[in-house]
């Protein structure tokens, strides 16, 4: 068969209009080696599903009749595979099965006759007539022409009346990001909601349309290296869109370029490099041009190989000679060994009493400088004074600044922040969360600190600004009476003039599945372990199998991209994160560790569903394989654990490299409501 004609035929599926027969036959009963059997309407290789291949197989019979005048299906498989029920197998067939399987990834839950149905609410008579023409490019054949004669379909439907929604509101994409190379095309199939609107019909535009085009269709084709944005919108509402991140790449120009290390500190004299990777391999001219921003500070040669010349921090930068807008940065932090290049501190807060002392222990960097003379100055002594050794005393209620400067450098100071409060006043009011989401009808609670400690008048008085939308009782419990947003206030008795505020959201809220099996608890059917639900101490499952299957396609896939995301920690004992939480105790103190480490129990990383990537600190938030974790897990099954922003939510501080599996649906559904897990299950996250 003619190759070229088959493409053709192929690209007919695209962009067909409205059908408004329908069929009440959905299943087609099949006797076959002698037995029953029943195939799914649509289902054309009888494999139980509606989807891509039934779609290809429709498209090539429809080829064979085009080309040859006969094609290969069975009197079952044309039945099944004549949507429109006009008697033909066609583009139309084909395109009517591949909109539903888009339908059907994206979560509907309709079956193929259902959806027909919900389309076309109005049952019609209608005429259908289809002429094809099928041309060889061959000069030796010559151009045949088929015409197929016009049928006359009329069909009465008995069907539940479902309710008229008048506009579209919602669209929702199989795909918000692509990635393709110049001259390459991809496509994000789309579903209108609600499906009952009968028209949806899109409007298809790209921001700049240098970077990408996209057709009538849908279909986005990368022109130019860059990144724009491709736009759905619904003819029938416009004001309902919904956007693509398209990132067009060059194959013949640098993209990116990717550092071994991003950040330096080095000595006077001393050198280090930064190994580069020039992306896509595949371009030839690799050619690297290095800078400093200071030279007084650091050089750097032509290889990339950094040298100290004096203290101080610059930023050494390489660029692509082959496309001189792609960088990329080195920190670069040169000491000098004779001089103190830094000062660390036990803490950097303070709150006392007056009259109360307390003292921040301090460690002069490098430690090989032998003149580690500290000098300790206050801002303000009349509200705290501090001797030689580092001393603060309270003298009165306020607030100041005491630093500490090194005598061997004075250009490097550290400072503490004291407040001093008055014995007999509350001076402070904190609180374990600032923010609330909860749902019409349930309720949560933030814990009260009153400070100084030692005040014994601790009484709370807990206000609404809004009680319509919240109500607070004289505890401090909080519950949502309707949809919206206020603030809750709580005020010292003590002092009228100290306050605290908590905003509060509610929504309607969503009714979830709460199970307790064996010790543990699950939600909607996913196991839950963070500070308010913990494991049992028996509890040992290992690594699961499926989590580690879905790593190792993102692994892959990452690595299609030029990226490396590799399994850093994953399962963890009882035992072993007892060790882990009490190492970080007896280093930072418990209430510093209980931000970034869980208690034994409480720890995704024993559900063995769990995984940390790469680095397993700070300086991997904002790499390119944090981003590109940030944009694609979801497609895996895993969310980004920990969000930036989500602290007082989720109990933890921001984890980019930690992500935790919960299947490609699920996942789906967290990562496009935006919200964290506690946010969308409606639990919270403390230590009770």
């Amino acid at each position: 068969m003619d190759k070229k004609k088959l493409l053709t035929v192929m690209s007919l599926a695209v962009g067909l209009g409205t059908l408004t027969v329908l069929s009440d036959d959905s299943k087609i009963n099949v006797s076959a080696t002698g037995t029953s059997a029943v195939q799914k309407f649509g289902d054309v290789n009888n494999d139980g599903l509606v989807d891509t291949v039934d779609a290809a197989a429709v498209l090539t019979e429809y080829a064979r009749l085009s080309a040859l005048g006969k094609g290969n299906f069975t009197e079952i498989q044309k039945k099944v595979a004549d949507i429109d029920k006009n008697n033909l197998v066609d583009t139309v067939d084909s395109a009517y099965i591949l909109s539903y399987y888009a339908y059907a990834s994206t979560g509907g839950s309709l079956d193929l006759e259902q959806w027909l149905e919900n389309r076309n609410p109005n049952t019609t008579t209608t005429t259908t007539t289809a002429t094809t023409t099928a041309t060889t490019t061959s000069s030796s054949v010559q151009t045949t022409q088929t015409t197929v004669s016009t049928t006359t379909t009329t069909v009465t439907t008995t069907s539940t009346t479902v309710s008229a929604v008048s506009k579209i509101s919602e669209i929702k994409l199989t795909k918000y990001n692509i990635n393709i190379a110049v001259g390459e095309n991809d496509i994000s199939y789309v579903t209108m909601l609600p499906e009952t609107v009968p028209n949806k019909d899109e409007i298809w535009t790209s921001s700049d349309e240098k970077i990408a085009v996209v057709d009538k269709w849908g279909n986005v084709t990368g022109v130019s290296a860059g990144t724009c944005t491709v736009t759905v919108t619904s003819v029938d509402n416009p004001e309902v869109k919904a956007d693509i991140k398209v990132t067009v790449s060059d194959p013949n120009k640098i993209s990116e370029i990717k550092l071994s290390k991003t950040e330096m500190n080095i000595a006077v004299g001393k050198g280090d490099i930064s190994y580069v990777t020039m992306l896509p391999e595949s371009v030839s001219d690799k050619r690297e041009i290095w800078t400093s921003s200071d030279e007084k500070i650091a050089v750097v040669d032509d290889e990339g190989y950094v040298v100290g010349v004096s203290a101080g921090t610059c930023t050494v930068t390489v660029t692509s000679a082959n496309n001189p807008n792609v960088k990329a940065e080195i920190k670069v932090t040169v000491s000098d060994p004779n001089k103190i290049s830094e000062i660390k501190l036990s803490k950097t807060e303070m709150n006392i009493a007056v009259g109360k002392s307390d003292i921040s222990y301090v460690i002069m960097l490098p430690e090989s400088v032998s003149d580690k003379r500290e000098i300790w100055t206050s801002s303000d002594e009349k509200i705290a004074v501090v001797d030689e050794w580092g001393n603060v005393t309270g003298v009165s209620a306020g607030t100041c600044t005491v630093t500490v400067t090194s005598a061997n450098n004075p250009n490097v100071k550290a400072d503490i922040k004291v407040t001093v409060s008055s014995t007999d006043k509350i001076s402070e009011i904190k609180l374990s969360k600032t923010e609330m989401n909860i749902a019409v009808g349930k309720s949560d609670i933030s814990y009260v600190t009153m400070l100084p400690e030692t005040v014994p008048n601790k009484d709370e008085v807990w206000t609404s600004s809004d009680e319509k939308i919240a109500m607070v009782d004289k505890w401090g419990n909080v519950t949502g009476i309707s949809e919206g947003a206020c603030t809750v206030t709580v005020t010292s008795v003590d002092n009228p003039n100290v306050k605290a505020e908590i905003k509060v959201t509610v929504s309607e809220g969503q009714t979830h599945n709460f199970q307790q099996i064996n010790g543990l608890t699950y939600i909607d059917g996913i196991l839950i372990a963070n500070k308010s639900y913990a494991l049992p101490s028996t509890y040992s499952p290992e690594m699961d199998a499926t989590t580690i299957q879905q790593f190792n396609l993102l692994s892959e896939a990452a690595s299609k991209d030029g990226l490396n995301i590799y399994l850093s920690s994953g399962y963890r004992s009882y035992s072993q994160q007892n060790t882990i939480y009490n190492n970080y105790v007896s280093w930072y103190g418990k209430e510093k560790a209980d931000t970034f480490s869980a208690r034994a129990g409480h720890s995704e990383h024993q559900t063995g569903l769990a995984i940390d990537v790469n680095t397993i600190d700070d300086s991997f938030a904002g790499t390119p394989e944090a981003v590109w974790l940030e944009n694609h897990a979801h497609e895996y099954g895993f969310i980004i654990r920990y969000p930036k922003g989500k602290e007082s939510i989720t109990g933890y501080k921001y984890e980019p490299w930690h992500i935790r599996y919960l299947g490609v649906e699920k996942a789906m559904d967290v990562y496009n409501s935006g919200l964290t897990l506690e946010e969308y299950l409606g639990i919270d996250s403390y230590y009770h």
